[in-house]
């Protein structure tokens, strides 16, 4: 799928979810360690209607919202209400470029992108925290046409942040088959961060 087709995609289903009068729900997991998150910059990544967000906007200074779709970030911003706090940017997510240790935590919901995973580790300031939510290998087996790209395992993304303090790491049980993940960079964390791989 082309950058314009994965788009185009998106652009239709906000524009579907906007017509059903769709808001921005915190997401769970954000929310179950939203104490750990303290002032800073939030990036939620291919933000939608902003998940992270709603979870997270009263422990952070600052929240960015990025994702392909205008029609996510038109939809996030009739949610929003031009809340004072919230930046909205209509771009790939994967291709912006971010100073090391820039945010307090990273959220991406509903978003395996290899690339942008592996970099994680390092744009999270010590102390910060990474949430992530996608599907696990295990739907491919509901899904056979889902890409195999959009999916991971617990092993393979806490593989990602090996010397962090995980505070969740699991797979659900039932379908839609999914991966949850939180975890903390460690607040001591002053050597250059380990190159990522995903």
């Amino acid at each position: 799928m082309t950058l314009a087709d994965d788009r185009r995609k998106w652009n239709e289903r906000y524009q579907e979810k906007l017509a059903q009068g769709a808001v921005p729900e915190a997401n769970p997991l954000a929310l179950r360690f939203a104490d750990r998150v303290r002032g800073g910059v939030l990036l939620d990544a291919a933000c939608g209607l902003g998940a992270g967000i709603a979870a997270l906007i009263g422990q952070v200074d600052r929240a960015i919202g990025v994702d392909l779709s205008e029609s996510a970030l038109r939809a996030a911003r009739q949610c929003w209400g031009g809340h004072p706090k919230i930046q909205w940017i209509q771009a790939d997510v994967a291709r912006l470029a971010w100073p090391d240790g820039y945010f307090s935590a990273v959220c991406a919901f509903g978003f395996t992108d290899w690339t942008f995973l592996g970099r994680v580790c390092r744009l999270v300031r010590p102390g910060g925290v990474f949430f992530y939510q996608g599907f696990s290998r295990r739907q491919l087996e509901v899904k056979p046409t889902l890409d195999p790209n959009w999916t991971s395992t617990p092993e393979t993304i806490a593989a990602l942040f090996p010397r962090w303090r995980v505070l969740a790491c699991d797979e659900s049980e039932t379908p839609p088959y999914r991966v949850q993940f939180a975890g903390q960079r460690p607040p001591d964390d002053s050597q250059e961060p380990e190159p990522c791989s995903g």
